[in-house]
């Protein structure tokens, strides 16, 4: 039997340039939230509020810019209302693990896993310790049977169906791990929404392989690519 599992993490990285924190001398302000349930009913939710900062609110607001004046004259007074939006990302695995019994050597390709992934910018999946199946248990008994089997990775082939063998679509499993081969979902209107991803695998099984377990461990990481400053990048949370 052979077992491979694929855990999952997900990361974030800074922007180029974004607010990191409110402006200088900004108070909290109270602020709520419009939600409603399963069954359509609405109402407006509190959030956060200078008597009661809540980290784990949805958003928060900050009023400052305080003016005064007292003259004979027309003013034309600046006013400015922004929004810095922070990137989410829900996602959803069909699987993070395929399991093989092989009676009889061969190459074998099985479909697929699919993972969906929704976000408001972009999304890099990368790839890290992919590599071949190893022997849990390598028996010392018998010098020279390969401690290995092949693996083989294919995304979205098209006609949903096996690429041939040779097909170049196949990426050998050490290579998921270079950076030509991550794969990264622009930002889109289909993004927003939802987009799929396909991954397929095969493997080759050979006569001299012993019988017994084989498996790779391997991650992947989600990367949010504008994630922003006022986030801990580690609990999705604001950092304030």
């Amino acid at each position: 039997m052979k077992k491979l599992i694929i855990a999952m993490i997900i990361v974030g990285l800074l922007p180029v340039a974004a607010l990191a924190q409110p402006p200088l001398g900004a108070i909290e302000v109270d602020s709520w939230a419009y939600i409603c349930d399963d069954f359509k009913v609405c109402t407006w939710v509190y959030q956060s509020g200078p008597g009661a900062p809540n980290q784990e609110a949805l958003a928060r607001c900050f009023a400052s810019g305080k003016g005064d004046g007292f003259c004979n004259k027309d003013w034309l007074i600046p006013f400015k209302v922004h929004a810095s939006v922070a990137q989410w990302l829900e996602w959803d695995f069909t699987g993070t693990r395929w399991d093989w019994f092989v009676r009889k050597p061969g190459n074998y390709a099985a479909n697929c896993l699919t993972w969906w992934l929704a976000s408001n910018q972009e999304v890099v999946l990368d790839f890290k310790g992919f590599g071949p199946l190893v022997q849990e248990d390598p028996k010392p008994d018998y010098p020279g049977t390969p401690l290995d089997i092949p693996v083989y990775y294919c995304f979205d082939p098209p006609g949903n169906v096996p690429p041939l063998k040779d097909d170049p679509l196949w990426i050998p499993a050490a290579d998921m791990n270079l950076e030509a081969n991550w794969y990264r979902i622009p930002d889109s209107p289909d993004l927003h929404f939802g987009w799929f991803v396909k991954i397929w695998n095969y493997i080759h099984v050979e006569e001299c392989n012993s019988a017994c377990e084989y498996q790779n461990d391997a991650f992947i990481s989600l990367t949010l690519e504008c994630q922003k400053p006022w986030i801990d990048r580690e609990t999705g949370l604001f950092n304030f």
